[in-house]
């Protein structure tokens, strides 16, 4: 799934990635919301949008991340991707992630110097949904 949506969008736009702020972040993604490089001019020119897709890969790669932790993306100067098992869930993907982006600009202008949230709080509701041990609105 790829939009242009706004918050998500600037925050590519700034070649930024979106720190894990807090726990509505963390219940879907483990950790920063990426954003890749830019892509070359000679990537632009040769193949653009084949291209963006080698540049996702490659963070993914280059960075060890995995794209069933971190369901999305944000590619430098563009805007984000997002994926999942199902097209519907790549578009619930993609609403959370405009809502993290909006929350973290939010939280970023109230408070320029806050941190990413500490990896016990990160670890208890990332994987209470999505652990070996998931137990949070399971059947």
């Amino acid at each position: 799934m790829h939009t242009h949506s706004t918050y998500a969008t600037a925050w590519a736009q700034a070649q930024r990635e979106i720190p894990c702020l807090g726990t509505t972040h963390a219940d879907t993604f483990y950790g920063s919301v990426p954003c890749t490089r830019p892509l070359t001019h000679a990537e632009i020119e040769s193949a653009n949008e084949l291209n963006t897709g080698k540049v996702i890969a490659e963070h993914f790669t280059e960075n060890d991340l995995k794209a069933d932790e971190l369901p999305g993306v944000l590619v430098s100067s563009h805007a984000p991707f997002t994926w999942a098992a199902t097209a519907m869930k790549a578009v619930i993907s993609a609403q959370i992630l405009e809502e993290v982006a909006k929350m973290a600009t939010t939280t970023v202008a109230l408070a320029p110097e806050i941190g990413a949230v500490d990896q016990f709080l990160l670890d208890k509701h990332y994987l209470r949904k999505h652990g070996a041990n998931a137990y949070y609105g399971q059947k």
